[in-house]
């Protein structure tokens, strides 16, 4: 039985990283951390070197988005949902697309080679490329 705990800490330690990605067909390479904040906060929606994104997020109350955002920008579920009110009410941005899964957004950017996306890592697949690991 120990054998089979030590083999399982891998995966779980894999669905705990959240990772960025892309559709394998997108020019998009890499992004960094700064245009992934500037591009998730509605700042901007083409990158540094000319690609547009449309990034993807989760609506209601999903755990992976509330990671997300502590990890990216240090602002819990409250502090987002505030900034994003303002933000649309005023008319200055325009919020990501909003999907109700995983498998929504894996749809989504499948489809749509601007289409950005996160994911718990182990969701990733060979369709896919990953841009940006989140620490």
């Amino acid at each position: 039985m120990l054998p089979m705990m030590f083999l399982a800490v891998p995966a779980m330690a894999n669905d705990s990283e959240i990772v960025v990605a892309v559709a394998k067909s997108s020019r998009i390479d890499n992004i960094s951390k700064r245009e992934l904040i500037d591009v998730f906060m509605g700042r901007f929606d083409v990158l540094e070197n000319g690609e547009r994104v449309q990034p993807v997020d989760y609506s209601g109350n999903s755990s992976l988005r509330w990671s997300f955002y502590k990890r990216l920008v240090g602002k819990n579920q409250k502090q987002i949902n505030a900034y994003w009110s303002r933000l649309v009410f005023s008319g200055r941005a325009k919020p990501p697309v909003l999907v109700e899964s995983v498998e929504q957004s894996v749809q989504f950017i499948l489809k749509n080679p601007a289409g950005l996306a996160y994911f718990p890592a182990g969701r990733v697949s060979k369709e896919m490329r990953i841009v940006h690991v989140l620490e």
